[in-house]
């Protein structure tokens, strides 16, 4: 794996037998966050052996707009609460008829967590290619973070469709706008929405979107799954194992601009050295014996030292045997320091600065 954009040979179509794969890739490009995938994967597998979607590079032809697809609000109600499966083509169905525009594929809003194969059923639902690409390279909390308004103002047209069947189109002048408005209605209407954003020239998202991202998830996923412990995970993705112990302490608390904050303490079992995470929604800083050596955008993800299936933020606890590794993160977002500031700790509510990647990593 190289880079952090999935470079080398793409996919380019999602069957059937690739969807454990994809889900267990995009559930360790979540960092620890992006909501649990098990319940969209299970749809569609459900969809049986016919599943599958045609997966287009950013650079092919015919696409002339996409929409970038996701869901908003709380992933814990969306576990208890679950999906139809018909509120994201809702979604991009409401955007579509308001805007008079069609979009020619979907992708992913970010391909961490749930979103990413919420996004490939939307495709095969809706009949459309999936676009090898998403708007941030991981997954985040808020949409002010997305890559397409990272780069600087752009007006936002945007539908989401709740479990409640409720519809809201809103066209807005930033997407701190959009957040605000679609987080009220939503906290009022089932804790949860699907949401289509677009459909967006593909000139406009050659320049913003994060290339090579259902790529990405779906040789992690492989990845995961042939690994045999940690350090041969991180040699098969392109990462490197920071620390591989034992949880001796949890905190959290609330936060009004991470959701949620915690402060995870590990003992590596080797060395002996304290390695702490700091997350918000994801894992966004870590520190090993007091020295920072990680921070977003690189991708933080843990995953337990035996099965190494990635552990969500809100599920570490205390007496957990844990491995910590950091890949890289998206060229897109180390390109520019504005762009950088969007997804510095600072962003997430953690007063710590960026820590560079490696030399040689890229």
């Amino acid at each position: 794996m190289d880079g952090g954009d999935g470079h080398g040979q793409r996919v380019t179509r999602l069957q059937a037998g690739d969807v454990p794969a994809f889900g267990r890739g995009a559930a360790l490009l979540g960092c620890g966050g992006g909501g649990r995938v098990d319940h969209t994967v299970s749809a569609i597998r459900r969809v049986g052996p016919g599943f599958g979607v045609p997966v287009l590079s950013l650079d092919d032809p015919r696409l002339e707009r996409v929409a970038a697809v996701g869901l908003v609000g709380s992933t814990t109600v969306l576990e208890e609460k679950m999906p139809s499966g018909r509120e994201l083509p809702d979604a991009l169905a409401a955007v579509e008829r308001w805007t008079g525009d069609r979009a020619d594929a979907v992708l992913p809003a970010q391909i961490g967590g749930v979103t990413g194969p919420a996004a490939a059923l939307t495709a095969h639902l809706v009949g459309r290619p999936l676009v090898d690409a998403d708007l941030v390279g991981r997954a985040t909390p808020r949409l002010d973070q997305l890559t397409l308004f990272a780069a600087g103002a752009l007006p936002v047209t945007a539908a989401a469709a709740t479990s409640s069947g409720l519809r809201i189109v809103v066209d807005a002048p930033s997407p701190g706008d959009l957040e605000t408005v679609w987080r009220e209605a939503v906290s009022h209407s089932g804790g949860w929405a699907a949401f289509a954003i677009g459909p967006v020239p593909i000139a406009t998202l050659r320049a913003r979107a994060v290339a090579g991202s259902v790529t990405r998830a779906l040789r992690t996923g492989r990845a995961l799954a042939a690994a045999a412990d940690p350090e041969a995970l991180a040699r098969a993705v392109g990462g490197r194992v920071v620390a591989l112990g034992r949880v001796v302490d949890v905190d959290r608390a609330g936060d009004a601009m991470a959701f949620v904050h915690s402060t995870t303490a590990i003992v590596d079992t080797c060395t002996g050295a304290v390695a702490r995470i700091e997350a918000g929604s994801e894992y966004v800083h870590c520190l090993v014996d007091g020295e920072p050596v990680a921070s977003t955008p690189s991708l933080i993800v843990v995953v337990d030292a035996r099965s190494l299936d990635p552990v969500a933020a809100d599920r570490i606890r205390t007496g957990d045997e844990l491995a910590v590794l950091v890949l890289p993160g998206a060229d897109w977002w180390w390109a520019d320091p504005v762009r950088l500031g969007r997804v510095a700790p600072r962003a997430y509510g953690v007063d710590a600065d960026v820590v560079p990647e490696p030399a040689g990593v890229r």
